[in-house]
Formats: C-alpha cells, structure tokens, sequence
C-alpha cells in the first residue's frame, strides 16, 4: 500500500518529500561534496546516477513506511539543503541528515532532525528511534547528544561498518518549542 509522506514545517524550513526534480540540485549539495560524504556510506561523491537511484530508494522507501529521507528547504528561498529522515532498519527505525557545507554550524541538522523525531513518534507512534555515525563524525554526534539521544557504544549492525549508536526512546523525547506544522 502507498503511503503520503508528509509536509513539514518549522521555524526555518520546510521538509518535503522528495521528487526526481530534485537530482541535480541534491547531487550538487550532497552527493558530488566530498567533504559532505566522507561520513556518509559511499564516503566519498558518487556520479549523478547514483544521485537519481538514492532518491528513487527514498521515495519508494516513503511509499512502504510512510516515512523516509525527505529534502530539507529553506523556507525562505526554498533552496535545497540537504536530506533529513527516518529509515527502517532490519530491526529499528533511525534518524539520519546530511546537509551542504554552507548550511554547517547554523543548527539546521537539529531542528530538521528534532521534527522527523517528533513525526516519528507522533504520528508513527514508534517505541524508540536510534541514531549511527562513524565515530569521528563529532559534529553528528553533537546533533544525536542535542536532540536528547543517549549514547549506547558501537555497533557493527548496520552498513557493513563500525558505527556509534545513540538511542531515544518515546517517552525521553522533548519536542522543541516553535513551529511544527504537518500538513
């Protein structure tokens, strides 16, 4: 069954589903970046194509779960910055962001990240969300210890690597005041 992913609104930005329309511009910001994808599973930029099947995965991933990566926007200019969201695992549902290097340190990754949890746990009602990061990634670490996320030692799960866990439960998780709006 086909599930609608979501509109949703914060104080800054507007987190969408994603379209094919938006290969170039995620493949410019994200996928061609290689300071952006040392800490992501390629770990270095990937050609076009692999831009355009990541997309069709999120999409589809959205239409299984009712939730996926999803493109985060200024709600301003409504430029693209980045992937935010929420991916099934074998046997958990994780956070997951990365934005473009001109969007670093201005606290975009924490409040897209804090509006997909909440969606997770609202509307999805899921028990508990984990986070993953490779180890030297401290500025993700620092987003997963903002959003209240407990550290929880390595992994070795997920992504044929070594990664650090971070955990939240439903019940621990505080949203933060300002605008959340689904529509």
């Amino acid at each position: 069954m086909s599930q609608h992913l979501p509109t949703i609104h914060t104080d800054r930005l507007r987190i969408r589903p994603f379209t094919l329309d938006d290969v170039d511009d995620y493949h410019r910001v994200i996928n061609s970046d290689a300071d952006v994808m040392r800490y992501l599973p390629s770990g270095a930029p990937v050609p076009r194509e692999r831009s355009a099947a990541i997309l069709r995965y999120f999409i589809e991933h959205g239409q299984q779960w009712g939730f996926s990566f999803m493109a985060v926007a200024d709600k301003t200019s409504a430029t693209l910055m980045g992937h935010v969201g929420l991916h099934k695992l074998s046997d958990a549902v994780e956070i997951g962001y990365a934005l473009g290097k001109a969007y670093w340190g201005g606290g975009y990754a924490t409040e897209a990240a804090r509006a997909l949890l909440r969606y997770g746990f609202e509307h999805h009602q899921l028990a508990e969300i984990i986070g993953l990061a490779f180890a030297a990634n401290s500025a993700s670490r620092r987003v997963m210890e903002r959003l209240g996320m407990t550290y929880a030692g390595e992994t070795d799960r997920y992504y044929e690597t070594t990664l650090v866990l971070y955990r939240l439960a439903r019940d621990q998780f505080t949203p933060a005041p300002g605008q959340y709006l689904v529509d």
